[in-house]
């Protein structure tokens, strides 16, 4: 007979301590602590709108039905492979809280990704079907499901075994009539935001102008990485520049780029949508360029939330002002 046990607070650490990106913790989160706007919850709180579920139309929408009891679902655990675990658990547990601590505290941190990633994939499938009256076949989401970790993975293992670099290394300029623009993102955890930067300077070191944005939430690094410099490459278009430089210190972003990577991840997505920018400006490079010599796009991307969420800097930012009278020396 199922049953629901009371969780302890460390079971909440180990949903944060699984392996998956931040955003789909996130996701976790809100279904453990009943804030999704599923059909059923949505009537709770007085909005009309029908009670069963667009798939099978056979069964009140609430979160059980959504990520374990509907038709689709059941087909899409079957074809990600991970069925056997959800049987093992839902036999003991009737309540999605229970088996989502459970599965993050007792399965091993890779196994317990891959559930919340296909827990993600089937709340956006039910999304895409209300509001674009589109959805896909269980057997595809179950394989975006596993190749969406997989890719996640990958990059973050490649990230860890980047090189430790040298210190004291100095910002080298342009050739004469190019460009610079370096690229950096960081997190503000305080505040809970993504945040990018970017500064464009000429053949002598002088400062063009610089660029910042910020967002709510927290991406992965590469996503964040990849981000801040298909946003840097949009506002040198914007800018109508010629002949650029863009350098990240992300060595696994640059590389990703060299080689076309694909795939169906986000980080993926963002690496075709900067190589698409690249192919329509061919005056624009992409380079690697080791962190000691990025401190001005890294100060920036720190102080990001001292300005509006999109802004462009004409006049030197006091965070960067000494960076760059150094880097010019």
């Amino acid at each position: 007979m199922r049953q629901s046990v009371g969780r302890r607070e460390e079971d909440w650490c180990s949903l944060w301590n699984i392996k998956a990106p931040p955003r789909v913790k996130h996701v976790l989160w809100r279904i453990c602590t009943d804030c999704l706007p599923t059909r059923s919850r949505l009537r709770q709180h007085y909005v009309p709108c029908p009670s069963n579920c667009q798939f099978c139309e056979n069964s009140i929408e609430d979160n059980w039905h959504v990520f374990f009891g509907c038709s689709l679902t059941n087909g899409c655990w079957r074809s990600s492979g991970l069925s056997s675990l959800l049987d093992s658990h839902t036999q003991s547990f009737s309540d999605v809280k229970s088996i989502i601590l459970e599965i993050c505290s007792t399965e091993d941190r890779k196994v317990a990704g891959r559930f919340a990633v296909m827990l993600d994939v089937i709340w956006k499938n039910r999304n895409d079907l209300i509001w674009h009256n589109e959805s896909e076949e269980a057997t595809k989401m179950g394989l975006l499901a596993f190749h969406n970790w997989q890719d996640w993975y990958k990059a973050q293992k490649d990230l860890d075994n980047e090189n430790v670099y040298e210190h004291n290394l100095d910002w080298p300029p342009p050739s004469e009539g190019w460009l610079k623009c370096n690229v950096d993102a960081g997190f503000n955890k305080r505040r809970g935001t993504t945040n990018r930067g970017w500064c464009v300077r000429d053949d002598t070191g002088n400062f063009i102008f610089a660029g910042i944005a910020w967002d709510i939430g927290t991406l992965t690094i590469l996503e964040a990485e990849a981000l801040a410099l298909k946003e840097a490459i949009q506002g040198a278009i914007s800018s109508q520049l010629d002949k650029v430089i863009f350098e990240s210190d992300s060595q696994r972003v640059v590389q990703a780029i060299d080689s076309n990577y694909k795939g169906d991840s986000e980080f993926s997505l963002i690496i075709k949508s900067i190589n698409s920018l690249l192919q329509a400006f061919l005056n624009f490079e992409v380079k690697f360029i080791k962190r000691q010599a990025n401190s001005v796009a890294h100060s920036l991307a720190k102080a990001a939330n001292s300005w509006s969420r999109r802004s462009f800097i004409h006049l030197i930012p006091p965070c960067i002002e000494q960076h760059l009278i150094n880097e010019m020396h």
